[in-house]
């Protein structure tokens, strides 16, 4: 009789790894270097427009926006944007048609160069990309004249990628009149991901933050911080309140007009800034597999595979205040600390304990001072730092931690060092990898020889297990155990097995 395998296909999201890449950007502004007396503070804002994976390759495409704050040779504090596109392509045999990223953007080392006719500006820009890939695999479950030792195993389903942009604005009055922006960012952070009926809700807080320039007179620098929560929905027509998700947020852009009232003296700003999201819903599936076969007529070839499966869990999020010391170049006699602007964490290594996450790292800075003249100038300031937040884990999960770091802090500790300080907000992904084994492919490779015996006697192997048993014997397990109803599994070595053949 021959023997007729069924397969199932299952599709299962794998993470396929993570690539890097770093690209130098450089953008020329219309500021004549003539007019340039000095440069108080550079910020880039890089952003991914669009990538694409094809075979063996990853490519991207993007922007970014200087805003560039400067002090003019007569003296004056003078402010301009630019921007540049950029794109770039990573080589990697991992990568596939199939492959989907989730791609995030930071900007690293922002510089000015007078050096030429009009000032220019640069970056290093580094770019992510998570990839991830739903494949195919066909795994046995059963079939005619096959007996299976079949098995639950689950395995996570992906609903693809899903983008979105969700603007988020704020009004605010401040006390005195604005003369200048000196600084200004948006950062975005997640702080929980979850499906809803045909979307990815994600919930988080955005900081705003900008560097005033007092008008008037006494022409101070003040910082002002806003936090506004947010919650958005990513149109994902698959996703369903059960199931899993995880996202990611970056800036697109972000302005701040502002409207002085000079009569009584204060100024109204209005902010906004555009985020864009990158969400995945995926589900969990189950499916009876064979994880062994044999045939009562046949001898057969099983080809076994193991696969890897990851699971995203649910998206954590935790912060801390760190502070230290840093050295800076000499700072003259009467030099006064306005405030720091364009904090930004860099994580060296994350270390995963039981109910806590061990994270060490570079915190950089630019603090704004003015001299005894009251001629507004610049330090940058870097401080190693080391905390501990309390985060409970999954066992075996892997992580993945960004930061977003807001609210800085420095005083003057001596004429070449500064204290600084600020708060780190941490995303956590967390992801648990699983393996499955499934057979993949089954051949015949020769009939098996009947035992013509009637009745057979069997004495079993200490330990051995009803499966293993039945294969060895060539008889179902159903059958052996109908035959033989006192057979307690595992065995001990001492009973006696019959195996009745019908003549």
């Amino acid at each position: 009789m021959p023997f007729e395998p069924v397969f199932e296909t299952i599709n299962i999201s794998q993470r396929k790894g993570k690539l890097t890449d770093q690209i130098k950007v450089e953008c020329r502004t219309d500021i004549p270097t003539e007019a340039v007396n000095k440069i108080i503070n550079i910020s880039a804002f890089p952003q991914i427009i669009r990538s694409e994976t094809v075979a063996g390759q990853f490519k991207y495409g993007g922007k970014i926006a200087f805003f560039i704050c400067y002090e003019n040779v007569e003296g004056e504090i003078k402010k301009c944007e630019c921007g540049a596109e950029f794109t770039g392509a990573v080589s990697n045999d991992a990568v596939t048609e199939n492959t989907r990223a989730l791609t995030s953007a930071e900007a690293q080392k922002p510089e000015a160069s007078l050096s030429g006719v009009k000032l220019s500006v640069s970056a290093y820009v580094d770019v992510c990309a998570v990839l991830y890939e739903c494949v195919k695999y066909n795994a046995l479950t059963g079939g005619e004249n096959i007996i299976s030792k079949n098995t639950d195993v689950t395995y996570v389903r992906s609903f693809g990628i899903k983008e979105s942009a969700y603007s988020v604005e704020d009004e605010f009055q401040v006390g005195y009149k604005v003369g200048e922006v000196i600084s200004h960012r948006a950062q975005a952070v997640i702080t929980s991901v979850q499906c809803g009926v045909g979307v990815i809700i994600v919930d988080g807080e955005v900081y705003l933050s900008a560097i005033f320039l007092q008008s008037g007179d006494k022409k101070d620098i003040i910082r002002e911080n806003r936090t506004i929560p947010y919650r958005m929905e990513i149109e994902c027509e698959d996703a369903m309140p059960a199931f899993g998700a995880t996202a990611r947020v970056s800036t697109k852009s972000f302005k701040t007009d502002i409207n002085v009232d000079e009569e009584k003296g204060v100024s109204v700003i209005n902010a906004e800034a555009m985020l864009v999201f990158s969400g995945e819903a995926f589900s969990e599936e189950t499916a009876s597999v064979a994880e062994d076969a044999f045939s009562l007529s046949e001898e057969l070839k099983l080809q076994k595979q193991r696969v890897e499966s990851y699971k995203d869990c649910d998206v954590r999020s935790c912060s801390a205040r760190v502070n230290g010391r840093a050295a800076t170049d000499e700072l003259p006699v009467g030099a006064n600390l306005f405030a720091a602007c364009g904090e930004k964490a860099e994580i060296a290594e994350c270390v995963k304990n039981d109910d806590s996450i061990k994270i060490t790292g570079t915190l950089y800075l630019t603090a704004l001072f003015c001299d005894g003249e009251g001629k507004i100038f610049s330090r940058s300031a870097e401080t190693p730092f080391e905390t501990t937040v309390e985060c409970v884990l999954p066992q075996s999960a892997e992580i993945e931690v960004t930061v977003v770091s807001e609210h800085a802090q420095c005083r003057i500790i001596s004429l070449s060092e500064i204290e600084t300080e600020a708060e780190l907000f941490f995303t956590v992904y967390p992801c648990e990898k699983n393996h499955i084994t499934c057979i993949s492919g089954i051949e015949a490779s020769g009939e098996k020889v009947e035992n013509d015996c009637a009745i057979s006697v069997y004495i079993p192997v200490k330990g051995e297990e009803l499966w293993t048993l039945s294969k060895r014997l060539n008889i179902s397990p159903d059958n052996l155990v109908a035959t033989n109803k006192e057979l307690q599994f595992p065995l001990s070595g001492e009973e006696r097995i019959v195996v009745y053949r019908g003549k």
